[in-house]
């Protein structure tokens, strides 16, 4: 069988061996190592291509990818660069320098000779730069399978295709890679980079038992040696050995959901095998849970994709029970997201459970990133306990900063006060702060007087926060006067026998001092309605000339005031 999948830029494959046997020793790369695997490079070139011996992993050509990468995603295809479903390892093969690299790796196994199904279930996901050459010497990913004990390539595929940007499901990148000099002076022309996020397909193994098996995946760039292919591998020593999920159930579960393996046209059930009765169609079924009840699933693959196949699956009950809880939402911030992996979330769930994460009710496409799902959507997890027994339940992510909006206050003269909190409408659960500053660390009261730029923050019970401006503006009141006599007489006639000062408008007294001629203070007071009787202390000062000096705070614009003038005492 040969599955060829031309591709420019990049490819992303993930492979489960599907059977009731071991799998080989670390064909997943489990160990962190390429071991049981033999690596090679290549060239291409329009003088013909060719591939050296094997031996050990190149540099930067065969790179192990490991869970310091979880959160890392692909250049181009936006897809996370170990594989999603919890593996510990990928390889990467082959990078985007484009220079007409081939690398390949290969691994050889014996199919057990006792088994009924072996089959190899891949998941994949497709990134390609479209030289716009013929597809011959395009940049290429071809995965193949040889029964190397009859040496022919196997006959049959259940899936055997060509991949390029006119299959259903490839996605134009939004990144496009930069012209690059050229050693005879010119530059590379970039093509469009296209890309299918992760699928699935599967390669059929049951009639070659007992035969020794050769996988090998080899990315090359184009002949031309100005376009790029690389490929991300992943074979998930974890996944049960079948290509149907679903059918162990535990004792308090009354129905259970079938599934097929990803990537074909289309999907018959049969009970107890009877393909002469009218089958269910649909990749997942849900059936009751019946110990022992017997299923067949025809798997059609799309036109010259491969050959019609068939599946076999037993229901089996487990003696031990089984229970998945899922919260039905999980509030989230902007910016921090949600942890679906959050105990909080499964709370209540039985003990040893192994959860997944997805973004299908059947769980066939992964959610990159679990720990941090930045987007409000309905996303799905599935518990699977030690027995086998599985479930999958949504859950409602909502990402979402608290709603307000903020109305700017018309305009008022000072000294009237603008109270910040009717400036919006109060959400209930909410709480509202006020701050002199945008990133909301000067606090300040609600209630303000005075022109200028403050900010409201509204935080949620989630808790999220929003900060939003509102614009103040306070008109300054009538100018201030300060007035005062320049002259008055002391003699007790109760006729201008004190000397104070009067204070029209928004301005508060400091001080008042009064000096002789001398410089010498004959008078001081903080407060004005305190006046001066023409004494120092208990003594008569004589008739004169004297000085006063006022000190005091604008009340509006709070800038210092002073004035001085002079003051004749008349007797």
């Amino acid at each position: 069988m040969k599955l060829i999948f031309k591709i420019g830029f990049g490819f992303l494959l993930f492979i489960a061996t599907a059977s009731f046997a071991q799998l080989p020793p670390n064909i997943g790369f489990e160990k962190g190592n390429f071991d049981g695997w033999e690596c090679s490079v290549g060239k291409r070139s329009p003088a013909g291509d060719v591939m050296y011996p094997g031996g050990g992993p190149t540099y930067n050509r065969h790179t192990l990818i490991d869970t310091n990468s979880r959160n890392q995603l692909d250049k181009y295809g936006h897809f996370p660069v170990l594989c999603p479903n919890g593996s510990n390892y990928s390889i990467k093969l082959g990078n985007d320098l484009a220079g007409g690299q081939m690398q390949r790796v290969s691994y050889t196994f014996i199919v057990p000779a006792n088994v009924d199904t072996y089959s190899i279930v891949f998941n994949y996901a497709v990134v390609l730069e479209d030289g716009g050459h013929p597809k011959s010497i395009q940049p290429l990913f071809t995965a193949k399978v040889f029964d190397v004990t009859d040496n022919t390539e196997v006959s049959c595929p259940s899936f055997d295709f060509s991949a390029s940007s006119t299959l259903p499901g490839f996605k134009l990148s939004d990144i496009r890679k930069p012209p690059m000099p050229t050693p005879n002076g010119g530059f590379t022309v970039p093509g469009p980079i296209y890309y299918k996020d992760w699928s699935t397909a599967m390669i059929d193994l049951k009639s070659y038992a007992g035969k020794k098996i050769r996988l090998e995946f080899t990315a090359e760039d184009c002949q031309q040696t100005v376009h790029s292919g690389y490929a991300y591998l992943d074979i998930d020593e974890q996944l049960s050995l079948k290509p149907i999920s679903g059918n162990i159930f535990c004792s308090n579960q009354t129905q259970t959901t079938l599934n097929g393996p990803t990537g074909f046209a289309d999907y018959i059930w049969y009970k107890n095998g009877d393909l002469n009765q009218p089958g269910v169609h649909g990749q997942s079924i849900t059936i009751p849970a019946v110990d022992q009840q017997k299923y067949t699933l025809e798997v059609i693959p799309y036109p010259e994709l491969g050959c019609i196949d068939y599946l076999y699956i037993t229901l089996e009950k487990l003696a031990e029970p089984f229970n998945l809880v899922v919260a039905k939402q999980v509030l989230g911030c902007p910016g921090t997201g949600v942890n679906l992996k959050a105990s909080s979330v499964t709370a209540g769930s039985s003990s040893n459970m192994q959860y997944t994460y997805y973004t299908d009710p059947a769980g066939l496409v992964y959610l990159p990133n679990p720990d941090a799902v930045l987007k409000s959507g309905t996303y799905y997890i599935r518990g699977t306990n030690a027995g086998g027994c599985t479930d999958i339940q949504p859950v409602e992510v909502v990402i979402s900063s608290p709603d307000i909006t903020v109305v700017d206050p018309s305009r008022v003269q000072y000294p009237t006060m603008v109270d910040l909190s009717t400036t919006f409408t109060h959400v209930t659960g909410n709480t509202y702060s006020y701050f002199k500053d945008a990133a909301a660390t000067v606090a300040m009261d609600q209630n303000i007087n005075v022109t200028g730029t403050y900010y409201i923050k509204a935080t949620s019970g989630t808790p999220c926060s929003v900060v939003v401006p509102v614009k103040v503006v306070v008109d300054p009141p009538p100018p201030y006067t300060i007035t005062a006599p320049n002259a008055f007489t002391p003699n007790g006639d109760g006729i201008n026998d004190n000397f104070s000062i009067k204070l029209d408008g928004y301005i508060t007294l400091s001080s008042l001092n009064i000096f002789n001629r001398y410089g010498q203070r004959v008078f001081t007071t903080r407060s004005a309605t305190n006046y001066w009787n023409g004494n120092m202390g208990s003594q008569q000062l004589p008739s004169g000339t004297y000085y006063w000096i006022f000190e005091g705070t604008d009340d509006y614009y709070h800038t210092k005031v002073t004035k001085a003038s002079s003051i004749t005492i008349i007797r």
